[in-house]
């Protein structure tokens, strides 16, 4: 090219250019087909970008129409979805209709239970986007379940979670014989000098009571370690076993260690501005204080000590009239009768201070202070926690607790169960708080695993709004991990590559972890045992 046939500007750039180009290769900044030290480094390093970021392919999640404040039944399903022992009990349960010979394939129960499953299956994740379904079908079905109406009133999602889990486990025949049969009690360990007591509960699934000196162990158990806090066998992933207990204070007697079943555990939030889920726990597994509790040993002493002081008085009148007059007599036969009855007290209260003592007038006392505890006995496969946010303000009228509930990722449970050891002191736990975990740690992890204690997230109901209004929806978990199968090593659960998703109503959104355990107004959360 000739450049002084080109114009004095053309020329001026050409030139600057050719500068130009020329100090970016001196600098290593351009490389023209040979290699460049720079530009291999860059490619290096973008190579292991890619390989320490596992490639996760795209994931659509299909919405639920909103068909009249029915959000709070959308996020329920969209979390329920995410729990995949869940899906799992679902399917067993609409597996065993055809088997079943008393719940007809027309049963309302049968209904839901369908439904359930079919939207549940509508809503695993998708490689595509899909279209939004209606759940008008299931809405169908659950509007012939007893009381439980869908209207366009606004409901709550911890009652409709209720009004499923009562559902299922009657098509799936958890019920009281079942679940004696089933082994469920029969693989919990041994408590101390105590009598295990199966009592009834008010709850969506009480189990009738029985009393009993031991309970047989199986031969899994002989082989575990000494935490109650295994598994139950039943079929029923959300079922676990709660510990009761309640102290004098002042004689330090110990009623029988009761037992009930729960599907969810209702917690309350401390009302503070910013809280965690471990302090929730903390409160539920929390020794209070009661001062209307009346101490059947310190009845049964204070009848004890009237009883002898009628007999003393009954002698003394004896002895004053002698043996002749029919007075006499009378007076004989009441100390024969105080007498049986002393020994009937003395015996009861150096064995059983619950047994019932028929045609003994008991002296009636006030109340007095004693202590109540209840720890997780049993941990279930799927714990749900509800948080209670209802508080009473001062003029009495009720309001949402807006406290800030900080989630854990990976939550470990062993603080809030029993072991082996039982404690009958008033001031002490039922039984002592376990040494505290790195979570980070895969160490620590393996070994809380080994006492099914270890839980993971895997979606959670928020309720944004005021106390009598506002809206539902759902954060879930996408991972190509089986979740909560035995065989995730624990490297694997600290190097978690879940994708989680904003899922209201129709729409979702892909969210970072942090903004899920940050969410901070959480009402129900998913946890599965890992």
């Amino acid at each position: 090219m000739n450049l002084v046939a080109l114009p004095s500007n053309s020329r001026n750039l050409l030139v600057f250019a050719s500068i130009s180009v020329a100090s970016l290769v001196a600098l290593g900044l351009v490389a023209f087909g040979g290699s460049s030290g720079s530009y291999s480094s860059r490619k290096r390093r973008s190579s292991k970008r890619r390989q320490s970021k596992k490639y996760r392919p795209h994931v659509y999640l299909r919405g639920l129409y909103n068909l009249g404040n029915t959000c709070f039944l959308n996020s329920t399903l969209q979390s329920l979805a995410s729990v995949a022992s869940f899906d799992t009990y679902v399917n067993n349960c609409v597996a065993s209709l055809a088997k079943s010979d008393n719940i007809g394939s027309y049963s309302v129960d049968a209904k839901i239970a369908i439904q359930l499953k079919q939207v549940l299956d509508l809503l695993t994740p998708q490689p595509r986007k899909v279209a939004a379904h209606s759940p008008r079908a299931l809405i169908d079905s659950l509007g012939h379940k007893g009381r439980w109406i869908i209207s366009r009133n606004e409901q709550d999602a911890q009652e409709l979670f209720q009004m499923l889990s009562s559902t299922l486990q009657t098509v799936c025949r958890q019920t009281e014989t079942s679940l004696f049969d089933s082994g469920f009690l029969a693989k919990t360990t041994p408590i101390e000098n105590g009598i295990i007591t199966i009592s009834r509960r008010s709850s969506c699934n009480p189990i009738a009571s029985i009393d009993q000196q031991t309970l047989p162990k199986s031969q899994d158990d002989e082989k575990a370690s000494t935490s109650a806090s295994l598994g139950p066998s039943s079929d029923n992933p959300l079922l676990g076993m709660a510990a009761s207990r309640i102290a004098c204070v002042k004689c330090g007697y110990t009623a029988a260690i009761r037992h009930f079943t729960f599907d969810n555990l209702s917690l309350a939030v401390p009302h503070v501005a910013n809280t965690t889920i471990e302090d929730c726990l903390a409160m539920y597994t929390a020794i209070d204080q009661l001062d209307d509790f009346k101490c059947r040993r310190c009845v049964l002493t204070a009848t004890l000590k009237k009883t002898q002081e009628d007999i003393l008085h009954h002698k003394n009148n004896l002895e004053r009239l002698g043996s002749a007059s029919k007075r006499a007599k009378r007076e004989e036969a009441a100390i024969s009768k105080l007498c049986n009855q002393l020994k009937l007290l003395q015996d009861v209260l150096a064995n059983d201070p619950e047994e019932d003592l028929e045609g003994v007038h008991m002296v009636s006392l006030p109340p007095g202070v004693s202590t109540k505890q209840t720890m997780i006995a049993r941990t279930p496969k799927i714990l749900m926690l509800h948080l209670s946010r209802s508080i009473y303000l001062p003029n009495g009228v009720s309001a949402k607790n807006p406290a800030c509930v900080r989630l854990q990722r990976l939550l470990d449970i062993s603080p809030f169960t029993t072991t082996g050891h039982i404690s009958t002191s008033a001031s002490k736990p039922i039984s002592g708080p376990s040494l505290p975990v790195n979570m980070y740690s895969s160490k620590s992890l393996a070994d809380v695993r080994r006492r099914n204690c270890l839980y993971r997230l895997c979606a959670l109901v928020i309720h944004s709004g005021a106390h009598d209004s506002g809206h539902f929806y759902a954060y879930r978990r996408v991972d190509e991990m089986s979740t909560g199968n035995e065989c995730v090593d624990a490297e694997t659960l600290l190097t978690d590559s879940s994708q989680w998703f904003l899922v209201s109503d129709i729409s979702s959104t892909e969210v970072p972890l942090d903004t899920v355990l940050n969410s901070g107004n959480g009402y129900l959360l998913f946890y599965e045992r890992v």
